[in-house]
Order: C-alpha cells, then structure tokens, then sequence
C-alpha cells in the first residue's frame, strides 16, 4: 500500500528554502544565457562537483528570514537594516546595479522609504528582487493567504516600490504559500493554481502574464521550454521572471528535479527563474525530494535548513497562543 500521507510541515518548510539555495546555485552559472538552454548544459551542470555558490537571491532571502525571526514581525526597518548588513559584507553576491545602488545609499544612512521609491526616475524598480526573496513570508505566516499577500507587498516596498515588482513578490509568496498547504500526493490542476496566485495581485503586468499561461500548464504534454520562455520572457522584471518560474513548476509539479531543470533550460535569469520555481516545489514535494548530491553541493544548504526549522517552529508557537 502505497504512503498518500505526502511530506509534513516541517519537511515542506525545508524543502522551499532548500530550493531557494539550490535553484539558485545551480543556476547561477548560466545566467543570462540568450535563449533556451540546451539539455547537455543543464545535465553538465548537474553532474558536475564543484561547490555551487548561492547568490543576492539567498542572501537577501536569508536576511528576510532572519529579520522575521530577530522581531517576530515584518520590520521594515530591521528588514531594510539586515539587507544593508548582509550587502556590506559580502557585496560580491551579484546584487543587480539598481540595488547595490539602493542599498549603498542606506548605508551612507538615507532612509530606505524616499530611496526606494526615487529609483528609476521616480517609478520604483520594477525588477524581480522582491520576488525572489519573498518565501520566508509564505513560511512565517503559516498558511493565511490574506496575511502572506499583505506581508509580501510590505516586504517589497523596502526595495521595489513599482506595482509590477510589489505584485510579483505577492504571486510569488501566495505560491508558495498554497504549495505548502496542497496536498502532494494528489494532482495538481496548474488552472485552479494560477487563478488563486493571480486572485491575490489584482489587475497589472503580472496577473495578464499569469493569466496567459493556463493554456500552455493544462495541456496533456509539458510545452518545450522555448514556448514559455516566448510567452512570459525570461529576463529581470518580475513581470517575466515570476510567471516564468511558475510556469516551471507547474508542468513539473511533481518533481523538484524536473522542476529546476525545466526553470533553468527557460534561459535568461536562469538563477532567480529556478530559485522561485524551486522554492515552490520544494514547499511542495518536501526536502526528501531535494536530491542530496545537489544539497551537499549547495553552499550554505544547512543554514537554510536551520533557518526553516526555526520559522517552522515560531509558526508552530504562534499558531498555539490561545485566541483573544
């Protein structure tokens, strides 16, 4: 008789902020790469045994998650603090010019509100830098959509004050969020999905982009990689980079190694694409699914573990406080 039971809590906490590090590691060295990548690349990739190194993705991911368990709470003043502290020691991450600019200038101590919302000539970042770091939010909320969508657009104005930056790091936490409450074991309708990520931003760039995958993640064979990366783009705008990587997981949902592969294979921002489209099929699917020969290979893969034990584990608290 086979296990329906699927993965606990716990292991699906695990198992999204292991694929933040892990997607993003093994992406990182194609990033940027024009067009789809080609099968041999990604399986070379793969096969490989250097250290994979993590990049801004996981450091700013683990700076959010850190500031949530350091205050108990969304601080966006502690937030803003930690992501400046985590960039001045180790600004080599490979931090995107518009937010190494930002977050020199908080250093220098300008406040993180006027900044943010001055970039770009007044319209704010409309980047994937919000999104990308966003899943903590999904595991410290523990399963209330409302609350992980109002905590994520309060997360994303630290940085990205432009609507299609906010919506992209909603779209990107709900999905993790319900990833972490589906059940595992049974199908995935890739429809139903994508309506309730989209339900929660609203009219804009990315709820149309959302929206114009449903043909390509219902169809009985997963679409070449080419045909997503031609309907959503694959570059830094999180009106790209979000749908793409949902739509990574989507006709992959029940492996996070197939997930990945697909997410990286996209081209363009390769390691944001497979970091996002990893941390939802790892809230999914659970750590147990997060091969070991990349896990061992991923710097820093323990400290994430570590820190999603411990959001698992103020979750826990919370929910168990008496109401009123």
């Amino acid at each position: 008789m086979s296990d329906t039971s699927g993965p606990d809590e716990r292991s699906r906490y695990r198992g999204a902020l292991l694929g933040v590090v892990v997607g993003d590691a093994l992406g990182a060295p194609l990033e940027g790469h024009a067009g789809p990548v080609p099968p041999e690349r990604v399986r070379g990739l793969e096969e490989d045994h250097v250290e994979l190194l993590y990049t801004d993705d996981t450091a700013m991911t683990i700076a959010l998650a850190e500031s949530l368990l350091e205050r108990g709470e969304l601080d966006q003043d502690h937030l803003a603090a930690r992501f400046v502290a985590h960039f001045r020691r180790e600004p080599h991450r490979g931090y995107g010019p518009g937010t190494a600019r930002l977050l020199d200038e908080l250093a220098a101590g300008a406040g993180w509100r006027p900044t943010a919302a001055a970039q770009f000539g007044g319209q704010g970042s409309f980047g994937n830098g919000a999104a990308m770091r966003v899943a903590p939010i999904a595991l410290h909320a523990a399963g209330d959509l409302f609350r992980v969508a109002a905590l994520a657009r309060r997360s994303a104005v630290v940085t990205h004050t432009h609507p299609a930056a906010v919506d992209g790091a909603v779209a990107q936490a709900t999905a993790v969020a319900l990833a972490l409450r589906g059940p595992a074991a049974e199908p995935l309708d890739g429809g139903a999905f994508l309506a309730a990520v989209a339900s929660t931003v609203g009219d804009g760039e990315v709820a149309d982009a959302l929206g114009s995958l449903i043909d390509l993640v219902e169809g009985v064979e997963p679409p070449p990689p080419e045909a997503v990366a031609a309907r959503t783009g694959t570059g830094v705008a999180a009106a790209e980079s979000v749908p793409a990587a949902l739509a990574a997981f989507l006709v992959r949902p029940d492996s996070f190694v197939e997930t990945v592969r697909y997410a990286i294979s996209l081209g363009g921002d390769t390691d944001t694409i497979a970091s996002m489209a990893g941390a939802v099929a790892g809230a999914r699917l659970g750590e147990q699914a997060v091969p070991a020969r990349w896990r061992q290979r991923t710097e820093a893969a323990p400290l994430l573990v570590e820190l999603a034990d411990r959001l698992a584990d103020a979750a826990g608290a919370r929910s168990a406080e008496p109401a009123g």
